[in-house]
């Protein structure tokens, strides 16, 4: 997935705007809280790396302003925030391979157990 996410960071059209994403027509409930949670920490890692100056784009600029920490505005789609909690809990974390990874908050929330470390990648 870092391969993927790193890809999507690089986009910079309008239909590319995490905040757009429009929801998926699923109604397998599972499905649409995996999705969402992902959106969500999608979000979250665009954030981080912008945080640290990155920008969005083929060159990756790097902001170096003194507001580069605050100088924009990502969120994730309004469809995202009425997603519940799936009932049984699936674990999408192999522990034979990420013996130490922590199950991410977006994910943990919906009852779901995911590491997402792979998406904060610079």
């Amino acid at each position: 997935m870092s391969y993927e996410s790193d890809y999507f960071f690089r986009q910079v059209s309008v239909r590319s705007q995490l905040s757009r994403m429009p929801g998926p027509s699923d109604d397998y409930f599972a499905r649409y809280a995996i999705l969402a949670s992902l959106v969500e920490t999608l979000v979250d890692a665009f954030n981080w790396k912008m945080q640290l100056g990155i920008r969005r784009g083929e060159e990756a600029a790097l902001d170096r302003s003194v507001n580069r920490a605050t100088n924009f505005s990502k969120e994730a789609p309004s469809w995202t925030r009425n997603i519940g909690v799936i009932g049984k809990p699936p674990s999408l974390i192999d522990r034979d391979k990420e013996p130490h990874a922590n199950p991410e908050e977006n994910f943990s929330k919906r009852n779901i157990e995911a590491g997402v470390g792979y998406l904060y990648t610079v």
